[in-house]
C-alpha cells in the first residue's frame, strides 16, 4: 500500500454484521467516557466476502497465537469471553499450528 492510498487508524470497538452475501465490519473509537456517556467516532466501515472474512479470522488467530507464543497470553476477563460465548476461544489459540 502506499501512503496516498492508506493511512492509520486507531478502533477499540468493533461491530460485525453478515449477510448470506458479504460481512460489514464496523470499527470505532470511543473517546470521552464521562458520566456513564461516551463519544463514538467512526472510524472505517470495511465490507468482505465470507470467503475474504473467514480467512481474515483465520489469520488473525494464527497471528494471535505467534504473538501469544513469542510474548505471552493476552489475559481477558471470563466475563467478557462468557458474555460472547467465547469461553473456550483459549482452546482454539493453542490448537494453532505456527510451522504451517
Amino acid at each position: 500500500m502506499s501512503d496516498q492510498t492508506s493511512r492509520a487508524a486507531y478502533a477499540n470497538q468493533v461491530q460485525i454484521s453478515g449477510s448470506p452475501y458479504d460481512f460489514t465490519i464496523d470499527f470505532a473509537c470511543v473517546e470521552d467516557v464521562r458520566n456513564n456517556t461516551a463519544s463514538v467516532q467512526p472510524v472505517a466501515r470495511i465490507m468482505m466476502s465470507p470467503q475474504h472474512t473467514k480467512v481474515l479470522a483465520l489469520m488473525l488467530l494464527k497471528h494471535v497465537a505467534a504473538y501469544e507464543h513469542a510474548i505471552g497470553v493476552i489475559e481477558l476477563p471470563s466475563a467478557l469471553l462468557n458474555d460472547m460465548k467465547l469461553g473456550n476461544l483459549e482452546h482454539f489459540i493453542s490448537q494453532v499450528n505456527l510451522n504451517e
